[in-house]
């Protein structure tokens, strides 16, 4: 591929990209005599670039400056604690939930939870002990400047860590979680580095958002329920997640991907959240994927916080994509996820030579048959039914395994064709966004349905890294 990269021939290298059209790329085909059906109204994304680089990568974590800006930001002008210690439960954080139980056993609302009459006076009783057993006052926290302590994680390595909670009192909990690697030796484990922030109810149950029924926005489309129920704006969520790239100066190094309308539909009564399935949403939220940038170039969109590389073959550790989601609702932020991003290295190529476009929808429209018909037979036992609708196509940087080395990748051109799948099987039964032999069991995000390497035309499996 990068002896491709740099030949001349395989591309127009002194012209901003001139062979891709503007506007939308349309396609349907059949395949598996209908059992396979593939519609394709998708908007086409390049970024404003003359060149497309080849760069290499490691993996990377969260350097103590950073921490400290991103902890200056979220604890501004106020005391945070270390809460690394384990917390110690009070009796004025235990009777809301002894007030609650009660008025649960009485208006009879502790079924909707799956308990029985019986069960739940038992839970009230240890709830009770709880509280008695708890001190007035817990002992007090230190006070954490936001600066990160080791932490020996077995057969892992040296982590640094942070735990804070901005006090134990108030009933807004406001913590913030750093995992990062100290070593060589944990960077290259698999284990990942990680970054969340969370603002919750000690005492109160958090709304849980989730994908059923989730919308692509940028504000302007929000259904009349959302529209009546949010108070916050697209851009006013939008700009909270900017100011928090500002504070850590990473402003033009991290932007919006992909931004959704999510809201608390119902997960199930006994498994989920307590509502029936599909009950509709009473609360609303944003939830913004931001993805790195390398020289005004926008990486890989991935919503998916567990996405690997683990099915490669070989005996290499895992490297999981990068993943940024926040999610923002009447309240504010209330969520912010962010794990393994990458360090760059050095560029190895500053202008790939890139295959018209033309070529790469011949490949397109070759290669998602042959993929998804062997998917289908594979996962459904030749009886199955697919459908995969396709609405974006965009030109960016995907980063896959550099040959012969466990510890770097390349970031490489590829075009990536984010869609959503459904799959039917012959019992009836339906599955949702079906992916790397996982699947849900309602729709999600848009995820790379098929991603093509944009120099050489290969297809990119990014559960394989290659």
């Amino acid at each position: 591929m990068l002896e491709k990269a740099d030949r001349p021939e395989n591309g127009v290298r002194e012209a901003a990209l001139p062979d891709i059209p503007q506007g939308r790329y349309t396609f349907s085909a059949t395949g598996l005599d209908g059992r396979l059906r593939i519609a394709v109204n998708a908007e086409i994304t390049v970024p404003e670039t003359t060149a497309m680089p080849i760069v290499r990568v490691k993996r990377g974590g969260f350097p103590q400056e950073l921490v400290t800006k991103l902890f200056n930001h979220f604890y501004a002008g106020e005391t945070a604690y270390d809460a690394s210690s384990e917390h110690v439960e009070t009796k004025a954080e235990i009777e809301p939930l002894i007030i609650d139980a009660k008025r649960r056993l009485a208006d009879g609302s502790y079924a909707e939870y799956g308990y029985t009459e019986e069960e739940y006076t038992a839970r009230l009783k240890r709830i009770e002990e709880r509280y008695s057993a708890a001190p007035e006052t817990a002992p007090a926290l230190p006070i954490s400047n936001g600066t990160m302590h080791i932490q020996e994680l077995e057969n892992i390595g040296d982590y640094l860590l942070l735990n804070v909670d901005n006090d134990t009192v108030s009933d807004t909990a406001r913590t913030m979680n750093v995992l990062t690697p100290n070593s060589r030796y944990s960077a290259n484990s698999g284990f990942g580095t990680h970054l969340y922030y969370r603002v919750h109810s000690r005492t109160k149950k958090t709304v849980e958002y989730n994908s059923q029924g989730i919308l692509r926005t940028d504000g302007k489309n929000l259904p009349e329920a959302a529209r009546k129920k949010l108070t916050i704006s697209f851009n006013e969520a939008k700009a909270l997640c900017d100011d928090m790239f500002a504070a850590a100066e990473l402003s033009d190094d991290y932007k919006l991907g992909h931004a959704f309308l999510v809201g608390d539909t119902g997960t199930g009564v006994y498994s989920g959240d307590g509502k029936e399935l599909g009950t509709p949403a009473e609360n609303y939220a944003y939830r913004l994927y931001y993805t790195r940038m390398i020289n005004g170039i926008p990486c890989f969109v991935n919503t998916d916080i567990g996405l690997d590389d683990s099915n490669n073959g070989t005996t290499s550790l895992p490297w999981y994509y990068e993943y940024i989601s926040f999610t923002v609702d009447n309240s504010g932020l209330t969520y912010l996820s962010w794990h393994n991003p990458i360090e760059i290295m050095d560029t190895v190529t500053e202008n790939a030579a890139l295959l018209p476009f033309n070529d790469i929808i011949d490949v397109f429209e070759a290669m998602i048959r042959i993929e998804y018909e062997a998917f289908l037979n594979k996962w459904t036992d030749g009886s199955g039914e697919m459908d995969i609708n396709i609405d974006t196509v965009e030109l960016c940087l995907v980063r896959v395994r550099e040959r012969d080395s466990e510890a770097t990748g390349l970031l490489v051109p590829a075009w990536v064709f984010y869609g959503n799948n459904t799959v039917v099987s012959n019992d009836g039964s339906t599955l949702y966004d079906f992916a790397h032999g996982n699947a849900s069991s309602w729709n999600k995000e848009p995820f790379p349905i098929l991603i093509i390497n944009a120099v050489d035309g290969s297809t990119i499996d990014l559960g394989r890294g290659y």
